[in-house]
């Protein structure tokens, strides 16, 4: 289970060693490729999360894997801590939270758009831009096709949800009609 709290506190430390060090978008990458490799490996993750290895193991075979991926050499003394800790399993939270706190910092906020069909490149970057007006900071979508929405698009960015399917468009005339 993961403790934001917890991962919230972990992923400020390295920000503020990643701000002194002008290094926060290279330990986001280090910590976003760790995470990967722990989730495409069951045997890795195992080896760093049960209880039965040694701490010394854990950080050795930690050591080994991260040097081959070229880690920078602050993340892995960070991995390190975390192993001694026993929080390596809180790093998914972690992560989730430096991301937040560095898009915070560079005035990003990061958001979803679903529509029915893919949308053009011209299209993506419109509703960008018009998203990035409305919160005032810069906007990164994700897209997601769905065709159940039969047309138009959702935009999801922080708290605020703009729907301008059709599926929404009929709900809300059929709710009108009904009076």
């Amino acid at each position: 289970m993961i403790n934001t709290t917890l991962s919230k506190r972990y992923a400020q430390a390295l920000v503020e060693i990643g701000q002194e060090k002008n290094a926060l978008e290279s330990y986001g990458k280090d910590l976003s490729a760790i995470n990967q490799v722990m989730e495409a490996s069951k045997d890795f993750r195992e080896v760093l999360i049960n209880p039965v290895f040694p701490k010394e193991d854990k950080k050795r075979i930690a050591g080994e894997v991260l040097n081959k991926m070229g880690v920078d050499p602050m993340v892995r003394n960070f991995i390190a801590l975390l192993i001694d800790r026993k929080r390596i399993d809180q790093l998914p939270g972690i992560e989730k939270a430096y991301q937040e706190k560095v898009d915070d910092i560079q005035g990003i906020t990061r958001g979803e758009v679903i529509s029915a069909e893919a949308l053009s490149e011209g299209a993506l970057a419109n509703i960008t831009q018009t998203l990035s007006t409305i919160s005032g900071k810069k906007v990164i979508v994700k897209t997601k096709v769905e065709p159940g929405y039969i047309g138009g698009l959702m935009a999801k960015v922080g708290d605020m949800v703009f729907d301008g399917t059709i599926r929404t468009q009929l709900n809300q005339l059929k709710q009108s009609l009904k009076g």
